[in-house]
């Protein structure tokens, strides 16, 4: 069958600082559909310069689009394109499958896979291609009428059998994120998260099982990237990409043995850093640049009630032994959590100024479809207009702050932060300055930010 699959235009605030990526998830349902036999076109309308025209839609059998909360509105927007010429529409991602009453009172999707979409999708096409009735394919909500028909989960799948994304699919070329002046390409090692992190619906959507890909599968796919994509450098896009230290052991050291030129990123726990200063040594040795670590807060009383089970004085031993390496540290702040008053919230921006960390990432607590936070404060929630649901905006009732004024401290984070020293004040028009600014770029970001 021919298949289009649609990656949805991100927001413009992203896109205005060049912070733009491939969509791998998509590129590996691509190219498992690819791996079935079947004829496949991505548009990723996140890219600069991409879009979707009539043909593109004329020319496909069935229609796939990805869709998380912030983009639910554009994704749907795609699917009345697309009902109105009769093509099936096949809907995934965490949104529809946490909202499927919401994506299918739209009246424009017919399917909504649930978790992970390479295996379903492809199963779906089957049954398609031969009449086949959809109510036999495992991982799908259907909707029957006025009801809803959700199908026994798919079998959690095995990541290490799955084929490289299909990149080729993509123009790389059109994406701008950099690191140390490198163009930079996504590769995910695993999938899962044993954490329980009241605020994120990772574990929700690909299960609490941790399922990782070996070091060699994981350096076969670096080589792909190194040698016939010609990258310099990549960002590993797991939830923990250092949850099995000795598997990352590996990987560097088979990046050290190829002599590869390597810069990457990578997300990993405090704790994990702090227990492991080897691993760090050895990651820095193979070309780690920058680790991005979910600080959260320096309280632990909101660490606990985020779930994170981490001590607030690890968070300052792993930032040391990260900049004893010369790994960069990219702390990531939630502020506004359940039990804070704008005075903690205060002490959370002083203890990022305080850490220095190269880089800092302050967001307003969110309550995401699919997490335990959303179930938990649902009835405060006064915004349902997904775009908002960006970490920038209060989208509940705060018990213990005003929404205004948390609205205010969570830009005096960003300035209080970047203003700390002359040298951090440059590091932000520098990253900045990648991204070629215009005042069309910065009308449409306000434009995205406030209506």
């Amino acid at each position: 069958m021919k298949v289009l699959l649609v990656n949805p235009p991100s927001l413009s605030v992203f896109n205005t600082f060049g912070l733009s990526l491939p969509p791998i998830g998509l590129l590996y349902v691509a190219a498992s559909l690819e791996q079935g036999g079947h004829d496949v076109v991505v548009k990723d309308l996140a890219a600069e310069g991409e879009r979707l025209d009539d043909a593109d839609i004329h020319r496909a059998d069935v229609v796939g689009i990805s869709a998380d909360t912030t983009r639910a509105g554009k994704a749907l927007a795609i699917a009345r394109r697309v009902a109105v010429t009769g093509r099936p529409v096949v809907m995934g991602g965490p949104h529809p499958q946490f909202m499927a009453e919401d994506i299918f009172a739209a009246g424009c999707v017919d399917y909504i896979v649930k978790g992970e979409g390479e295996i379903v999708f492809r199963n779906l096409l089957t049954a398609l291609q031969n009449s086949d009735s959809a109510e036999a394919v495992k991982g799908l909500i259907i909707k029957d009428g006025r009801h809803l028909i959700e199908t026994p989960a798919a079998d959690p799948i095995d990541v290490e059998a799955l084929p490289f994304p299909a990149r080729h699919l993509v123009d790389l070329h059109r994406y701008r994120a950099s690191m140390a002046d490198r163009s930079i390409t996504p590769v995910v090692t695993s999938r899962g998260c044993p954490g329980a992190c009241h605020f994120c619906s990772s574990s929700s959507f690909f299960g609490r099982g941790w399922r990782y890909r070996s070091a060699e599968s994981v350096l076969a796919e670096i080589d792909e990237v190194y040698n016939r994509y010609g990258f310099r450098a990549i960002c590993f896009m797991d939830d923990n990409f250092t949850l099995a230290p000795p598997r990352v052991e590996q990987i560097a050291d088979g990046i050290i043995e190829r002599g590869y030129d390597l810069k990457w990123w990578n997300l990993s726990r405090v704790d994990t850093i702090v227990k492991n200063p080897a691993m760090v040594a050895k990651m820095a040795a193979a070309g780690s640049t920058t680790v991005y670590l979910g600080i959260e807060s320096g309280n632990e009383e909101t660490l606990n009630s985020l779930g994170k089970n981490i001590k607030a004085s690890d968070v300052t031993r792993a930032v040391e032994i990260l900049r004893e390496n010369g790994v960069e540290s990219y702390g990531s702040y939630i502020i506004g959590n359940l039990n804070e008053s704008a005075a903690d919230v205060e002490k959370t921006i002083d203890l990022a100024v305080r850490l220095n960390t190269n880089i800092a990432q302050f967001s307003i607590l969110t309550p995401y479809p699919g997490t335990r936070l959303y179930e938990q404060i649902k009835d405060r929630i006064f915004c349902r207009r997904w775009k908002f649901y960006d970490g920038l905006h209060i989208v509940f009732r705060h018990p213990l702050i005003n929404r205004h004024y948390l609205q205010f401290l969570l830009i005096k984070a960003f300035v209080k932060f970047y203003r700390r020293s002359q040298e951090a004040t440059q590091g932000f028009k520098q990253a900045a300055g990648r991204g070629n600014l215009s005042f069309r770029k910065l009308a449409l970001c306000a434009w995205e930010l406030f209506f």
